[in-house]
């Protein structure tokens, strides 16, 4: 009988390791030869799940991307929006080994994104999302009397994804200046202004 592949995962494994290689080797040293090394696969392996290799980092960038998604929506569910707002912010930023590693992989991507149309694209996508999930706890806050009334949603949501950036790309490029509770105290210092009196 013959084995049964799971598409979905050998695709992802394969984008794994394309993070693994981004983080060691940069973006230019990422090549389908060091990728192969990586997983230990031919190079020939991947054209059964890519195209080439700018199919494969657009694939891992939207993975990473898509893995944070999916842990916000996790810890927004049922808490109020200034909560929700807060731990939205705080499950991207690079608390923790496994968060400075998809941190490092987002600021590559980045790079990326500023000079590549599709790869812009799934910034823009990701970006979109996002702006648009805090705008709406932000006016569900302004509903319910939490926070100001005289914010405009919008804009405070765009200003609270460039601080966001920020702190990812600071604590990232100097982890021991930024540690987790100054990341967090950054945070808390801009959330608590949309709170009122």
């Amino acid at each position: 009988m013959p084995k049964v592949v799971d598409h979905q995962s050998k695709r992802e494994e394969l984008a794994e390791a394309t993070w693994r290689v981004i983080r060691k080797k940069g973006i230019d040293g990422t090549t389908t030869r060091e990728i192969a090394k990586e997983t230990g696969w031919s190079k020939g392996a991947f054209s059964h799940y890519f195209s080439n290799k700018k199919e494969l980092l657009v694939f891992a960038y939207k993975l990473a991307l898509s893995r944070a998604i999916a842990r916000s929506r996790r810890v927004e569910s049922g808490l109020t929006p200034y909560k929700a707002l807060r731990e939205m912010l705080a499950a991207g930023l690079p608390l923790d080994a496994e968060r400075r590693k998809e941190s490092q992989i987002w600021i590559t991507f980045w790079g990326c994104a500023a000079t590549d149309p599709s790869m812009a694209e799934v910034q823009k996508e990701f970006y979109d999302w996002w702006r648009k999930g805090m705008k709406r706890l932000i006016l569900d806050g302004q509903r319910s009397g939490l926070f100001r009334a005289d914010l405009v949603a919008r804009d405070e949501a765009e200003t609270l994804a460039s601080i966001f950036d920020g702190i990812i790309v600071q604590a990232t490029l100097e982890p021991r200046r930024f540690p987790p509770k100054r990341q967090i105290r950054l945070l808390d210092r801009h959330l608590s202004r949309l709170l009122t009196d």
